[in-house]
């Protein structure tokens, strides 16, 4: 659709002028020609790219090439959709070129060997189809389950199997944090503890709003996603994210496909609006993406395709194109410098260095394992939510390659019970680094 001088000009009225001062720089890698989907907190980028005719889910990292996820007995296409920080891949698979038609829900998981192993996810009774939306990192995976016209939205990894929750009032779940609470696309946006069961309606901002919708979720329960004016017309969405205490806070202005398409534990977010991308810093400001690449050969055009992403390093997986290169595909642009010091880049193989722990979630004790591939000093450390340290449970020793195995208590560097609640390990050995999250029962 085209756009009016008045649209753009409207798109773009509730950004702040900043000056380029204050924006951090980015360092951008050409991953290759294809649309960029959903960064996990390691550096791995997953998303779907077309294989002889045929829809494909993958997994690429840094410095590594593309690797199309392996398809289950009979099935010829795929779509990825999500990642969490074990590496699972959650998203669809079906007998056609596409999993818009017939697809069936799917997980991958790593088989410790740089491969993966393939899990059909199934649907309601009497039912056929299925997309997995999301997975958080205790294991529980959310998406639909449909009877060929309707859409249920599931819990797909309920002890007594696939779970319909729609007597709680949520529709198309798109995101799920690790407290187990996920969000969704309903007419106003819904927010389910799968804890509690109890559903809360997240309502409109304040104004002339008809509607929201949800994009994603972090671990302080801040929602990002659109609200749609009442209008209607061509420029009816609004950015916007939603915080406890705080409700609905408009970042755009309007447009027609303005919104937010991925945010961080941080509340970071990153937005297609009506010209170009733009990523909004907590505490900082609101940027365009293309402004602060470092453009050493030529000039990256980003664009608003499909793939916005931002991860807690504050790293983000783009579109864009280089006339200078002829390079048009996934772009990932890393922080040359970030103050972000307990959130590092994160692109290491979950076979180079391993960091796991049961059980999880935990009461009392919880076991954490490590590998390493060789001799190193190594830093092991437990963070809340908001980034700070709250217990350093290996400081800087040398361990000899291997695996390793310790236990932590639940509690702080003065030996004080934390409190419930969501917690990130950051294992750190020889520049490579690890994160993992766990939950705490109490």
């Amino acid at each position: 659709m085209k756009l009016s001088a008045l649209t753009l000009v409207c798109g773009l009225a509730l950004l702040p002028a900043l000056t380029e001062a204050q924006a951090p720089r980015y360092h951008a890698e050409f991953l290759g020609p294809f649309f960029p989907g959903r960064t996990s907190e390691n550096g791995e980028i997953i998303g779907t790219t077309s294989d002889g005719g045929n829809q494909r889910g993958y997994v690429v990292r840094s410095g590594h090439p593309l690797q199309l996820l392996p398809l289950p007995n009979g099935m010829i296409s795929s779509n990825a959709v999500d990642i969490n920080e074990q590496g699972v891949i959650v998203g669809a698979t079906s007998t056609y070129y596409s999993p818009e038609f017939g697809g069936r829900a799917i997980a991958w998981e790593s088989d410790g060997a740089g491969g993966y192993t393939t899990r059909l996810l199934g649907e309601l009774p009497g039912q056929s189809l299925s997309r997995a939306m999301a997975v958080n990192n205790v294991g529980d995976i959310v998406g639909y389950s449909s009877d060929g016209t309707y859409r249920y939205p599931v819990l797909f990894t309920a002890p007594a199997g696939v779970m319909n929750l729609t007597s709680k009032g949520v529709f198309d779940p798109v995101d799920i944090n690790d407290h187990r609470v996920l969000v969704d696309r309903s007419f106003t946006v819904k927010r389910l503890d799968l804890n509690t069961m109890i559903v809360e309606d997240l309502g409109v901002p304040p104004g002339s709003y008809l509607a929201t919708s949800a994009a994603a979720i972090n671990e302080a329960g801040q929602v990002g996603g659109n609200a749609i004016l009442s209008g209607g017309g061509n420029c009816d969405r609004v950015a916007a994210r939603y915080t406890d205490g705080v409700g609905w806070e408009v970042f755009s202005g309007c447009g027609s496909g303005n919104g937010v398409s991925d945010m961080n534990e941080q509340g970071d977010v990153i937005m297609p609006l009506n010209v170009a991308p733009y990523v909004r810093f907590e505490g900082l400001g609101t940027f365009p993406v293309e402004d602060l690449i470092v453009h050493e050969v030529g000039h990256w055009y980003v664009s608003n395709f499909s793939g916005l992403t931002i991860n807690s390093a504050k790293s983000m997986a783009v579109f864009a194109t280089n006339q200078a290169t002829g390079q048009s595909g996934a772009l990932l642009l890393t922080p040359e410098n970030t103050t972000d010091a307990d959130l590092p880049r994160a692109t290491v193989s979950p076979t180079t260095l391993g960091l796991s722990a049961e059980p999880n979630p935990f009461g009392r004790t919880i076991g954490i394992r490590y590998e390493l591939p060789r001799r190193t000093r190594v830093s092991l450390v437990a963070l809340d939510v908001t980034g700070r340290v709250v217990r350093r449970l290996v400081d800087g020793e040398t361990w000899a390659a291997g695996s390793h195995r310790l236990e932590w208590d639940g509690r702080d560097e003065r030996g004080r019970a934390l409190a419930s609640g969501a917690y990130r390990l950051r294992l750190e050995a020889d520049g490579a680094v690890r994160i993992g999250s766990v939950v705490l029962l109490r």
